[in-house]
């Protein structure tokens, strides 16, 4: 009987560690934002590269895939917070009134930036930019209807 009491709290404890980092809804925001300004910064620098605005580093790229592709994964927790529509935020509330576009959307973003990843470091550099054009495509399309400007 201990054993059982004792392993439903370690499993109660470990459920309610994991179930949101965020105290209020501005630190939900606040993250998202984050992630979202990290994978900007790193979007537009290849961006930058794919344009010739920049010089092309193969590396670089390949490397700045990778922090976007683990980044993307880390803002739909912050969108789950309640009250986190509210405040100092750019999200539109289609968000919320239509979870499962945003969450298709933002799931095939996450697929693309791992595909861009992957293919940047096989180091083909035509390939590595139509996967670009494809991660930026389906980026667009999500501000395009779940952000204001």
């Amino acid at each position: 009987m201990k054993v059982k009491l004792l392993l439903s709290s370690i499993v109660l404890v470990a459920t309610t560690a994991v179930a949101s980092p965020f105290e209020k809804p501005e630190d939900a925001i606040h993250y998202r934002q984050s992630a979202f300004t990290m994978i900007a910064a790193n979007f537009g620098d290849m961006a930058e590269m794919v344009k010739g605005r920049k010089d092309w580093n193969q590396d670089v790229f390949a490397q700045r895939a990778q922090y976007i592709s683990q980044l993307s994964l880390m803002p739909e927790e912050a969108f789950n917070v309640e009250g986190s529509d509210k405040g100092d935020t750019k999200a539109k509330p289609e968000i919320w009134s239509d979870w499962n576009g945003f969450t298709g959307k933002l799931t095939k973003f996450q697929g693309d930036l791992a595909q861009l990843a992957n293919v940047s470091s096989e180091g083909d550099e035509r390939a590595t930019k139509k996967a670009f054009g494809v991660a930026a495509k389906n980026c667009k399309s999500c501000h395009t209807d779940y952000k204001f400007r």
